[in-house]
């Protein structure tokens, strides 16, 4: 299909940017938060990325209660316009996810990010700074991420930039880096029985 242009809708718009695939839960999360979004008629949920077929229409099946407030853009080829387009990234459930480079990624571009309140987000998402972390909805049906929804749409929240530098050097290229240069001196300075040995 070919690429379509984005065009806002008045309200506050959740972008999802990624690939649409199993690791990220995109179905089981909304079978949580679809019947919350259901009641805020002025939030939009725009989902730019593509995905294998079932992952696609697993997704597509789950948000039809919702389906006149959501959007599939398919893949984009400028990725920091998509972030600058959107109020806040949402981003799919926890356990399967490894770091989330789009996580990363929208807060670069000043975007906050709305996402469970579980590893790998506790440490990429600076609660009430580069966004908010919600309460898994497994846990409470939801109600968290709906106290977020509401504290967003009441303009209570406002991306800190300044908190949002030294938060993510910690992800920069330096920062690599520099752990990598301190993981090889260690493994040197223990010598190559001790290394074995440990292993």
């Amino acid at each position: 299909m070919p690429e379509r242009t984005f065009s806002r809708i008045p309200g506050l718009t959740l972008g999802i940017v990624s690939r649409i695939t199993p690791i990220k839960q995109f179905p089981l999360l909304f079978s949580y938060l679809a019947p919350i979004l259901a009641r805020y008629p002025t939030v939009q949920i725009e989902i730019f990325g593509s995905g294998g077929y079932a992952s696609v229409r697993d997704l597509d099946r789950v948000l039809r209660p919702i389906r006149e407030k959501v959007r599939f853009w398919g893949h984009q080829q400028d990725i920091g316009a998509v972030y600058g387009s959107i109020d806040f990234l949402l981003t799919g459930l926890p356990e399967k996810e490894a770091l989330g480079l789009n996580v990363i990624e929208a807060q670069a571009c000043g975007t906050p990010v709305l996402a469970p309140d579980a590893p790998p987000f506790d440490e990429t998402v600076m609660h009430g700074a580069t966004g908010l972390r919600y309460r898994d909805p497994r846990e409470d049906g939801g109600a968290d991420f709906e106290n977020a929804l509401k504290l967003l749409l009441e303009g209570g929240f406002r991306f800190d930039k300044d908190s949002a530098k030294p938060h993510l050097a910690r992800f920069s290229e330096d920062a690599f880096v520099a752990r990598l240069q301190a993981l090889l001196e260690a493994l040197a300075s223990a010598g190559p029985g001790r290394v074995a040995a440990s292993s």
